[in-house]
Order: structure tokens, then C-alpha cells, then sequence
């Protein structure tokens, strides 16, 4: 392994990095950044015919093409293709910054490419620490038809709403799971892309599509997003929620009707509710009084819970939480 500053002429793209395209919004931001101060962090490159191949920090080395550097700084290390399929698929998952169809497809490639090294999704889950419930649910978006890929988008960071014309990994996992002939997932992935629902009315958009094949998609989508405003919460949540012990709730998605004073029932419709407040925060930020307002638990007990419901526990993954009193009881 050695350091050097090596010219950007004799670099070349990784041909095993997982993502499928580099935003240019994000690219241009680098590279007036790049232009100012130069690259400040060594990307990764390996020794190839020719010179050398990028294996970790190809943003970066397309910011100092963009910047026009002659050169960059590079540690050279010998890898091989496994380790450089690897190497950019943790990068960038714990950047978090590929989609669920941009995972699927490189950890595709781990188990197609390197069957020894990878037999099983249970053996790329440990290598990458996620859970195997995830990395098949990656899997699974990666061998979806190429036009519901394609309106996939990145994951959602903190303030930044999902691009327009796009739907979440989540949703396109759903429709793949769900209904069976290609022509109609592409046809409702299409369909909820043009439509700004939360992640739970689009579930269940897409659950009265499996259920009612032969209706139009557009009544489906109709009748599902004129419905009343509400908020669904297990069985066991609802004395809790009479008595005023369970205040708060974290969802991954939220309807976007439901904003600060909205008045929202609790479904199944046993109370109206008045929501005080709604903020962005990562898991790993939740605290003891966070697990307090969830239904009086500790955090542990908060964890197990989430885990229960969405596979795992992840950190780094940024929910909507949602606070509220109650307004009503109507059952």
C-alpha cells in the first residue's frame, strides 16, 4: 500500500461500483467545493493494464474531472474484484446514499460473481452487518422489472423530500410482492409516482390493487387518497393511547395531510387525536423519554419492538415521529 498523487488521465471508473448514476446537483456542489480547496481525502485505486482503476472514491474523482485537476491523491492498494465489490457496496450504504434497486443489483453481483466467498444472502447480510430481511428485500428490488428500477429513488435524507416522479424502496417492494404481472407493476409503480402519497397509503393502494385486479388503477388510487385522514396503531396501543400514556409515534412514512394542528383519527376510529408537533430523527437519536412517549417503554423494549414490525434497527435510518394528544374518544 503506498500514497501518491497520481494524474487523473490515467484513472479509470470502477466497472463493479454499484451506482447506477451520480446526481448532478450533488456532483456540481463537489466539485465547485473541489475547485476551491482541492480533494482533501485520498480516494482508494488499484494497479490495472494501463494504469489504475478507482475503488473507492469515484465522486471524488469525477469532481476533479469536473474541476479540471491535473492530479489527485490516491493510496494504491492491491484488491481484488470481490473486495472491490464489497468495499463500494458498504461505502456507500453506510453514506446511504444508493437505492434499494442500486444495493439489489450489487449484491446480485456478490452472489453471482463470487459464489464461494457468498452462497447465500445470509452470508452477504453478515459480511455487510444488515439483516438478511433487508439484504433480501434489496435483492428482491434488483431483479424488479427495469421501468419500476428506474422510478426507485435514492434514500430520502433529513429535510430533503423524495424527488418528484419517483417512488421509495419500500413501495416498489410492495408492488413487486404483491402483484404478479409485470405490465401492472409498471403500470401502479407509474401510477403512485404521479401520486404524493406517505408510505402507508401507497401500501395500501397497492394492497386493493392485488385484491380488485380488474379495477382501474386510477380508482384504486382515488378512492384510497380521498379517504379521512387517519393514523393506524396496534391493538395494544389504544388504552395507552386513552389514557394518555402513549403520545408519540415514529413511522417511516407520514401522509402529508397530516401536518401541526390537523386533527387525524386513530384507527380503527376508537379516538380523535390533535397533533402537537412533527420532526425528523434518526433511531440511533431516540432516547429513554422518546421510548416513554411510544406507549411507556424503555428503550430496549422500544427497539424490540421496531424491529418487530420493520426487521431491523438501523441507526443511521431517519423516521418521521409524530407527537399528539388526545382530542376525542369516540369508542
Amino acid at each position: 500500500m503506498s500514497f501518491q498523487e497520481i494524474e487523473l488521465k490515467k484513472l479509470k471508473p470502477n466497472k463493479l461500483n454499484p451506482r447506477m448514476e451520480f446526481r448532478k446537483e450533488a456532483l456540481d456542489e463537489l466539485a465547485g467545493s473541489v475547485e476551491q480547496t482541492g480533494v482533501l481525502e485520498p480516494i482508494l485505486v488499484r494497479p490495472v493494464a494501463g494504469g489504475y482503476e478507482v475503488v473507492v472514491g469515484e465522486r471524488r474523482y469525477r469532481a476533479a474531472q469536473q474541476a479540471h485537476l491535473s492530479k489527485i491523491p490516491a493510496i494504491v492498494h492491491e484488491y481484488t474484484d470481490q473486495e472491490v465489490a464489497q468495499l463500494n457496496l458498504v461505502e456507500n450504504i453506510q453514506r446511504e446514499d444508493l437505492s434499494g434497486v442500486e444495493k439489489g443489483r450489487a449484491v446480485k453481483n456478490l452472489l453471482d460473481k463470487f459464489p464461494t466467498l457468498y452462497p447465500s444472502v445470509n452470508a452477504v447480510a453478515k459480511a455487510l452487518s444488515y439483516s438478511e430481511t433487508t439484504v433480501n428485500g434489496w435483492l428482491e428490488l434488483g431483479r424488479a422489472p427495469d421501468e419500476v428500477q428506474a422510478l426507485v429513488a435514492p434514500i430520502e435524507k433529513i429535510g430533503i423530500p423524495r424527488k418528484k416522479g419517483t417512488i421509495d424502496s419500500d413501495t416498489a417492494l410492495s408492488i413487486t410482492r404483491k402483484i404478479a404481472e409485470p405490465k401492472k407493476q409498471v403500470a401502479l409503480a407509474k401510477a403512485l409516482a404521479k401520486t404524493p402519497v406517505y408510505r402507508r397509503a401507497a401500501r395500501k393502494i397497492v394492497q386493493e390493487a392485488s385484491l380488485h385486479p380488474d379495477r382501474p388503477i386510477e380508482e384504486v388510487v382515488r378512492k384510497v387518497t380521498e379517504a379521512p385522514v387517519s393514523i393506524p396503531f396496534m391493538p395494544e396501543h389504544v388504552p395507552p393511547i386513552r389514557k394518555g400514556i402513549k403520545t408519540q409515534t415514529s413511522r417511516k412514512g407520514v401522509d402529508p395531510r397530516i401536518r401541526v394542528g390537523a386533527r387525524i383519527e386513530a384507527y380503527t376510529k376508537f379516538a380523535e387525536l390533535l397533533v402537537t408537533d412533527i420532526s425528523r430523527k434518526k433511531l440511533g437519536e431516540f432516547t429513554e423519554d422518546d421510548a416513554k412517549r411510544e406507549g411507556g417503554y424503555t428503550l430496549e423494549e422500544f427497539k424490540r419492538i421496531w424491529k418487530k414490525l420493520h426487521g431491523a434497527w438501523n441507526p443511521n435510518e431517519t423516521v418521521n415521529v409524530v407527537r399528539f394528544k388526545v382530542d376525542k374518544i369516540t369508542i
